[in-house]
């Protein structure tokens, strides 16, 4: 039994192929840059959640809360708004300290943050490395987060 191929088929078999293939190469880039947007508007908005309930702590007790533990015990902050969207129950990392001023009184600063590699887990793996490579080359935090704990920024975000 001799194997006979229809060379239009075949070759049209091809170009869908090669159609998908291109489809696919281009799609990829863009939903990505779709749920990373995405993603980072929910990030972005528990932050701010987040900064409002700090500086209401720190605006009763002088000093911004160390845990989250601490927020949800003032009532500042409902437990459930320390994790990170899009990820399976990671909290953001705090952290608060003093640092001297130029006149010798300490200040107050707290600095609340989630990586690329936490809220755009299940997405692309070499996406979410050129970023946080990119960021770090740059001298950036490489995801979002609010305040910093080694220079006073009235706590910013970063984006």
């Amino acid at each position: 039994m001799k194997l006979r191929f229809n060379t239009p088929t075949l070759l049209g078999g091809c170009v869908l192929l090669l159609a998908l293939l291109c489809i696919l190469s281009i799609g990829a880039p863009i939903h990505f840059s779709h749920e990373r947007n995405m993603r980072e508007k929910a990030v972005k908005a528990r932050l701010m959640t987040i900064r409002t309930a700090e500086e209401r702590y720190r605006a009763r007790n002088g000093v911004y809360a160390g845990s989250f533990k601490e927020l949800a015990q003032s009532g500042f902050l409902a437990d459930s708004l320390s994790y990170i969207p899009y990820t399976d129950g990671i909290r953001f990392s705090l952290t608060a300290t003093t640092l001297p001023g130029k006149s010798g009184r300490k200040i107050p600063v707290m600095e609340c943050a989630a990586t690329y590699s936490q809220y755009l887990s299940g997405l692309d793996k070499t996406s979410i490395a050129d970023l946080t490579e990119q960021a770090n080359a740059n001298g950036q935090f490489p995801g979002l987060k609010i305040g910093d704990t080694e220079n006073p920024n009235d706590n910013t975000g970063n984006w």
